[in-house]
């Protein structure tokens, strides 16, 4: 619980750096846009989605990429916002791929299972959510915000941000077997992977006006918030240290003895998260 209070504490103290540095600018616009002209897919465009997000068909993170091209494509054609994750992903795929086709790791076949893991837990609630099926809850909170106007593109991004790297993520490293020898590997990605957010952040925010950099960049880059957590330290603190905490609770989750404790410790750091989220949402910030 020390290591989980630490990333605790460091998130909530990003949120407030980004707040006080940007000062009162936001309010003004602290109501989200109304969204507009959202539209349904045709018939077609939904038996496409629903087949597209099945993950009993998926072959490999290269089927995933070309699949997440098309749904992403489909979601921001008709202005659905539950398309904000789906342009998450459509990014991360684009880099992915090639660095784990390039299998600089000490384990590439892990590598490559663990990622493969986590992005089959984003298209299982995705496809369940097109199909009526079981969706977790965390997952559904993202879906039910998306589809609420009221709820800002940011407030979206945050919570399918949350969902993923706090308790799908823990869940894929327990189910890939992970081990701790697999700790350089795992950060290796985490690396790799932090320049991609900026493209993430530019297509949000012309898609669906989402505001996101700032945070964002403090988030996974770092910089006023080294002057609370340390010089240069900000990445690792928030970035690469949440997804380590993923990495000890999903190392954990392998155990019955454990597994509860470790589930219930990332389900507390979620419930922080989006209290983060949510007051930065309040004060306009995303």
């Amino acid at each position: 619980m020390r290591k989980l209070s630490r990333f605790a504490i460091a998130l909530t103290a990003v949120a407030a750096l980004t707040t006080a540095s940007l000062g009162t600018a936001g309010l003004a616009s602290a109501a989200p846009a109304a969204v507009t002209d959202v539209t349904p897919p045709s018939s077609a465009e939904q038996a496409e989605l629903i087949r597209l997000s099945d993950p009993a068909t998926l072959r490999d993170l290269h089927d995933g990429q070309q699949r997440m091209e098309r749904i992403t494509q489909i979601f921001v054609d008709h202005n659905d916002r539950a398309g904000i994750f789906a342009v998450f992903y459509r990014n991360i795929l684009r880099d992915a791929n090639p660095l784990l086709d390039a299998g600089d790791f000490d384990d590439p076949a892990w590598a490559r299972d663990v990622s493969a893991a986590f992005f089959h837990r984003y298209l299982e609630n995705l496809h369940a959510h097109l199909t009526g099926g079981p969706v977790t809850p965390q997952w559904q909170r993202y879906y039910a915000m998306a589809a609420d106007p009221a709820v800002s593109a940011g407030r979206v991004a945050g919570t399918g941000l949350d969902a993923h790297l706090l308790i799908d993520f823990p869940a894929a490293i327990a189910e890939t077997h992970t081990t701790v020898a697999n700790t350089r590997d795992f950060f290796a990605i985490g690396d790799s992977l932090i320049g991609t957010t900026s493209r993430i952040t530019d297509e949000l925010r012309t898609i669906y006006g989402a505001k996101l950099a700032e945070f964002f960049h403090l988030y996974f880059v770092g910089s006023a918030a080294d002057l609370v957590i340390g010089e240069h330290q900000t990445t690792y603190v928030l970035f690469q240290g949440i997804r380590g905490t993923s990495l000890a609770s999903g190392i954990a989750m392998t155990d019955p003895i454990t597994a509860g404790p470790a589930e219930l410790s990332m389900q507390a750091l979620y419930d922080t998260a989006e209290t983060v989220f949510s007051g930065l949402a309040a004060v306009g910030q995303i």
